[in-house]
């Protein structure tokens, strides 16, 4: 064999070897990528951490006699619209990192999502377009919806998504006076902590629009100061029957302690 054949069969053993460790490392890094992601997935799933999701929930709120006339206590029910990816609703992946490291800075004190700033306006602007292309056109009756998104610390929630908030104005104003929500009903007793982030909404939607009222009655530009949207909507609020329960407020007495509620 010739030294230019030898060489040559030496270059080419070379690059064989050379493209079979590299075929080997890359298939060991991404085995060992891939399981690093589904333990970081499943750690998630266990501490109930699901940001990624962005859900729409309905709250109706139910009032009325009792079949001999008597008073009964007002009924939350909450009810799911639809879910999506937060990368599938916010299409910039600048403002979708914002908006899921907003909701990693929520407290027991405020379980409600910033959306102060422009970003928060723009965060705001496409979950109202994502909300709007899920409830829109039903054949119902027309409110005025307040739209807010909160998502629950781990000491206050189990399964911890970001909620988009639908309630109407109405409803709302009940969630201002505490004697009143802690009469109210729920159909599981984990709702008490909505119940709580209720009461901040009410008292933050209040306070928001005074200062926006006043800020137009002076001339002032309003732009981005709206941190929840107003919304009118046509959406469903039958509900069949489902037995509910007074919530055991002691489980939620360190979020209570917070706000001087006992």
């Amino acid at each position: 064999m010739s030294w230019s054949l030898f060489a040559l069969n030496l270059d080419l053993d070379n690059r064989l070897f050379g493209i079979a460790l590299g075929l080997t490392v890359g298939s060991l890094v991404t085995w060992v990528l891939t399981k690093y992601r589904l333990a970081k997935a499943r750690k998630s799933v266990l501490r109930g951490d699901a940001r990624e999701l962005l859900v729409i929930e309905q709250h109706l709120v139910e009032r009325g006699q009792g079949p001999l006339g008597e008073a009964v206590p007002a009924r939350l029910r909450r009810r799911y619209l639809g879910q999506a990816r937060v990368s599938d609703v916010i299409p910039n992946n600048h403002l979708a990192a914002s908006l899921l490291g907003r909701a990693s800075n929520v407290t027991e004190r405020n379980t409600l999502i910033s959306m102060e700033g422009a970003k928060g306006t723009y965060l705001l602007e496409s979950i109202c377009g994502f909300v709007c292309d899920r409830v829109a056109n039903s054949p119902f009756d027309h409110e005025l919806y307040v739209m807010a998104v909160c998502r629950e610390p781990e000491k206050l929630a189990f399964h911890k998504p970001i909620t988009i908030i639908l309630i109407t104005v109405r409803d709302l104003e009940l969630f201002l006076d505490w004697e009143k929500v802690r009469g109210i009903e729920v159909e599981h007793s984990s709702d008490g902590v909505r119940l709580i982030t209720l009461m901040d909404l009410a008292q933050r939607w209040k306070e928001e629009q005074r200062r926006i009222h006043q800020a137009r009655l002076a001339g002032q530009s309003v732009r981005y100061m709206e941190t929840m949207f107003l919304l009118d909507l046509a959406l469903d609020t039958r509900s069949a029957d489902i037995p509910t329960r007074s919530v055991p407020w002691k489980r939620f007495e360190i979020a209570l302690k917070e706000r001087n509620l006992v």
